[in-house]
């Protein structure tokens, strides 16, 4: 074999290696892509079993619903009068933060109440309730027949 030959091969071989490496690394982007869509459907699911059992606490927050609602309201007025992009983003950031500081006492016994919310004392209770029910239920149910 001479040089060019030599070489040819060389060059082939080395295109081979990148063609390999290349299709190595397209096959871990798509294994990351696909983690990563997991990861996000996780986080989703997480919040849509979460987001029901918070309900019954929110309806307990009512106070501090409607005290963000004012914020809002405040927060549209400030961003209607400010003339650029940047001011109103500050103005909405500021009256964000204030919200927050003003009631981070309140949130804290949210979270307290929260945390000491008996799920399976309350669960129990349904079950006994529509275990009284039930047969009530029943009973009315043989007149309408």
């Amino acid at each position: 074999m001479d040089d060019k030959e030599v070489q040819k091969t060389t060059e082939n071989s080395l295109l081979e290696e990148l063609v390999n490496n290349s299709q190595k690394q397209l096959f871990y982007e798509r294994v990351r892509t696909v983690a990563a869509l997991v990861i996000a459907v996780s986080i989703v699911m997480g919040i849509v079993l979460v987001v029901p059992k918070a309900l019954v606490t929110v309806q307990k927050a009512n106070d501090i619903m409607e005290q963000a609602s004012e914020t809002i309201i405040l927060a549209n007025a400030a961003i209607e009068s400010v003339t650029s992009m940047s001011e109103s983003i500050t103005t909405m950031g500021d009256n964000m933060d204030t919200f927050i500081t003003d009631n981070s006492e309140t949130m804290t016994e949210v979270m307290e109440k929260i945390e000491g919310i008996d799920f399976e004392g309350l669960n129990s209770a349904i079950k006994d309730l529509g275990d009284v029910v039930e047969p009530l239920a029943n009973f009315f149910g043989k007149f309408k027949k």
